[in-house]
């Protein structure tokens, strides 16, 4: 979340207008005065050009145009989240509001940017698929794995399938202490609604 501290207004400044009896401490605060000034300059250069590539992805995913330039090396931000919004993988965006009545221009404009972003369209596609080799070949090979060793690719298939399996226990595990938890929290609230009562 960048959104805030690129406020020059509302930054806090520790600069209190008080004049400084030592000029190399003067001197110090107006460099570190300044170094804020250009991050915060920074920071909202980088908000913009990625609030311009989340409009154009969102445009480019409803028009399905493939020939528009998306400027994701205007910024370093875009650029190291370029894959993410309109590359070859899933995404998730967290907006974050404040319940601040003081930080209502601040959550809108995260709610209308969440907006934005929720209409860009990605189509992952996998780097490697499983395919079924002959009978004279080894059962499961990876393509795009250099089929140079199609042994340790059986190995780390079956290695993969014994992970599946635990991460399915530790699923199951979870889901009863959740379902412990949930009943253990009811009986408070029902203990709770009785002394009421």
């Amino acid at each position: 979340d960048l959104a805030g501290s690129e406020n020059a207004k509302a930054a806090s400044l520790d600069d209190d207008g008080a004049p400084s009896k030592d000029a190399k401490k003067q001197r110090n605060s107006q460099q570190q005065a300044a170094a804020r000034e250009r991050e915060r300059m920074n920071i909202n250069r980088s908000l913009l050009t990625l609030g311009r590539v989340v409009k154009l992805l969102k445009e480019q995913s409803t028009t399905n145009k493939t020939n528009m330039r998306i400027p994701y090396r205007d910024s370093k931000l875009t650029r190291i989240l370029q894959n993410a919004l309109g590359g070859n993988s899933k995404t998730v965006i967290f907006a974050t509001l404040s319940p601040s009545v003081t930080a209502l221009e601040e959550s809108i404009s995260t709610l209308n940017y969440a907006q934005a972003a929720h209409g860009i369209i990605n189509k992952p596609k996998s780097a490697a698929y499983l395919t079924e080799s002959s009978p004279t070949k080894a059962p499961i090979a990876l393509s795009g794995s250099g089929g140079d060793d199609q042994s340790r690719s059986l190995e780390h298939w079956n290695e993969m399938e014994i992970r599946l399996e635990y991460l399915k226990g530790q699923v199951e595990e979870a889901k009863a202490a959740l379902a412990r938890k949930h009943m253990q929290q009811q009986e408070i609230i029902d203990r709770a609604e009785a002394a009421e009562a």
